[in-house]
């Protein structure tokens, strides 16, 4: 698993509707060395990988395809799974998120939100 401030190994849900978002995002967490469980596409998909747990921090895109992602986000505060929101525009946001991740974002901000991710884990 990981240690200290290294994200190695950390496995990260993913939930993201567009296609070369989720693929840049993808290979920027592989980068990283962490696990990408996705990316969920619809808030169908993603709120079943949000309830099978098998994640330890989750990057969750508000919009998929059409659709608020405020359950997925529900069912990550009930589990005290931290969470980034990765998303363009304001949100009024039933459950903060441990780090706001505005599109377009770099690698370095990805990597600050992965590294605060890990360290909201405890």
């Amino acid at each position: 698993m990981t240690e200290g401030n290294s994200v190695e190994g950390l496995r990260v849900l993913v939930a993201e509707d567009e296609v070369l978002v989720a693929m840049l995002l993808e290979e920027m967490l592989d980068d990283l060395g962490c696990r990408v469980v996705g990316p969920h596409a619809t808030l169908a998909d993603a709120l079943e990988a949000s309830r099978e747990g098998a994640f330890d921090v989750a990057v969750i895109d508000m919009n998929l395809a059409g659709e608020r992602a405020d359950p997925v986000l529900a069912e990550l505060g009930a589990r005290a799974v931290p969470f980034a929101i990765a998303s363009g525009g304001n949100w009024d946001l039933p459950h903060p998120p441990a780090f706001l991740l505005n599109k377009p974002y770099t690698f370095a901000q990805l990597a600050e939100a992965v590294k605060a991710l890990e360290r909201a884990r405890g």
